[in-house]
């Protein structure tokens, strides 16, 4: 009876050895590969190659004021992680799905962004070789510098500046695919034309220390559509101006003080009227200088009808048809020649 019992108690004693030991070892070994597999770059020897594609679909705003632009668009990043290879014949599927959170990612972020971009979907799948292909539709609000200097001829360049600032060049390393990066067809902006579009990759030195993180700049170029500018504000200034030049075929004083000063009051009145489509900045533009020389031009005309009159009145009635005469042509000449050193000074 007592050999009966000891041989009980061992057998025991050994199916719960046999139970706990490798149920332990089998929990936390799955535990470890997970949380490397989410937490731990593919190859901590070498940095992973992400390639990068941003796809504009469209502009949702410009405001040239605040130096901002919101737009739509794709974001697609490409890698290798072998950790994630599988069989498709074990599995019987092509390309396996995970959820953000599940495996490893590269941890992008826009550096010229005001807030948090917004996430419209996201898509994450690895093929059987272990490439991982994240796709992501967003929209956001960015920053841009912006130079009017041209306006209302301008175009501008518009940037998205993507880095990874929990990596730097030494764990990852951006580079151009030219597959997914490019525009719509119909991408638009109101006012403006889209034109080309520009990706490169390169670095960005750390403002507190020896440390350069991954950047991918994506370019779109833009130009201004001046057709309403010139038909609305520059040609409405030159009928003005060009009624103020009559004042040298008539011989009326009362006439040309009429038609000098009605025409720099409507100058005024109507910059007044088209203030609202003009950009708020600290420099002049182009549009803003030519505005300045219609003003300076007519108000010239006001001198001159004074000083004619004055001649007239000192009886040089012969010199004052002179200077009619020769009027007629330099001030003109002399208005297009301003006009072209402005286009030379802003425009080229």
């Amino acid at each position: 009876m007592m050999r009966q019992k000891t041989i009980y108690l061992f057998t025991l004693l050994s199916l719960c050895l046999s139970l706990n030991v490798p149920k332990v070892n089998a929990q936390q070994a799955p535990e470890e590969t997970t949380r490397q597999i989410t937490t731990s770059r593919p190859d901590t020897n070498t940095p992973v190659q992400v390639a990068v594609g941003i796809y504009l679909i469209y502009f949702d705003d410009f405001d040239e004021k605040e130096e901002a632009f919101t737009l739509d668009a794709y974001l697609l990043l490409t890698w290798k992680d072998k950790r994630l290879a599988f069989k498709p014949t074990q599995n019987g599927v092509n390309y396996k799905t995970y959820q953000i959170g599940e495996i490893w990612l590269p941890n992008v972020k826009f550096l010229n962004i005001e807030r948090e971009r917004e996430t419209v979907y996201t898509e994450l799948k690895v093929k059987p070789d272990g490439t991982v292909y994240y796709k992501e539709r967003f929209t956001g609000r960015f920053n841009d510098e912006i130079n009017l200097k041209k306006f209302s001829f301008d175009s501008q360049r518009l940037r998205l500046i993507l880095t990874t600032p929990l990596y730097n060049t030494k764990d990852i390393n951006f580079i151009v695919d030219k597959r997914t990066t490019g525009k719509s067809p119909n991408a638009f902006l109101t006012g403006w034309t889209i034109g080309e579009y520009n990706a490169l990759v390169g670095s960005k030195k750390s403002e507190f220390e020896e440390v350069y993180y991954p950047e991918f700049i994506y370019e779109i170029n833009i130009s201004r559509y001046s057709i309403p500018y010139i038909l609305n504000i520059i040609l409405p200034l030159l009928f003005i101006i060009a009624i103020s030049w009559t004042v040298f075929w008539s011989r009326s004083f009362e006439s040309n003080t009429v038609i000098a000063t009605s025409s720099l009051l409507s100058a005024i009145a109507f910059n007044v009227v088209i203030a609202e489509d003009l950009p708020k900045v600290a420099y002049i533009t182009y549009l803003n200088g030519f505005i300045l020389v219609v003003y300076i031009f007519i108000s010239l005309v006001i001198i001159y009808t004074v000083v004619k009159h004055r001649i007239n009145l000192e009886t040089h009635k012969e010199l004052s048809s002179k200077i009619d005469r020769t009027a007629r042509w330099l001030v003109p000449f002399a208005f297009g020649l301003t006009n072209i050193v402005l286009i030379g000074i802003f425009l080229l």
